[in-house]
């Protein structure tokens, strides 16, 4: 009975996991409008990219601290935003492979896993390749990763492995 349930749990965690992923591909890639038809590639790179770290935070920071009414909401959902979406990884990916439990692999998938995504959203002009969402991407991820250290997280999602 119990190696039933295990299996069922195995197959609920693979479930969520392909669940989230589509979720975040929408999210990160299939939500936003490309910029092809609007920009050429080096009016892109000028507009939507920034490679100093905390300066983009900085901005939205800004226009939430002044109630600014047009950029303070999106700002909001920006920085949470790009928590919240790689948050999940960080609880899905140790709970599916076992090498991902330790902190030094786990951070360097994450990282090329977020480093991927920003490239792509270069190439594919949908939305911005900034370090900013880089850190944020990856304080979500390791925040997960954080959870997996709590005993019911770890009950739940490691089903079967321990």
């Amino acid at each position: 009975m119990g190696k039933n349930i295990d299996h069922i749990g195995r197959a609920a965690i693979y479930i969520l996991f392909g669940v989230y992923a589509i979720a975040a591909l929408y999210l990160l890639f299939f939500m936003r409008r490309s910029m092809w038809d609007y920009l050429t590639y080096s009016e892109y790179f000028r507009y939507n990219t920034n490679f100093i770290p905390f300066r983009t935070v900085a901005e939205f920071a800004g226009y939430m601290r002044s109630n600014d009414e047009i950029y303070g909401d999106m700002s909001f959902v920006n920085i949470w935003g790009n928590l919240a979406v790689f948050l999940p990884a960080g609880i899905f990916f140790p709970a599916i492979w076992k090498k991902q439990r330790r902190l030094r692999s786990f951070a360097v998938t994450a990282a090329a896993v977020i480093i991927a995504v920003e490239i792509l959203q270069f190439l594919t002009m949908c939305g911005s390749c900034d370090i900013d969402d880089f850190i944020l991407n990856f304080c979500g991820a390791v925040i997960g990763f954080s959870l997996t250290r709590i005993k019911i997280i770890r009950k739940l999602t490691f089903v079967g492995t321990e």
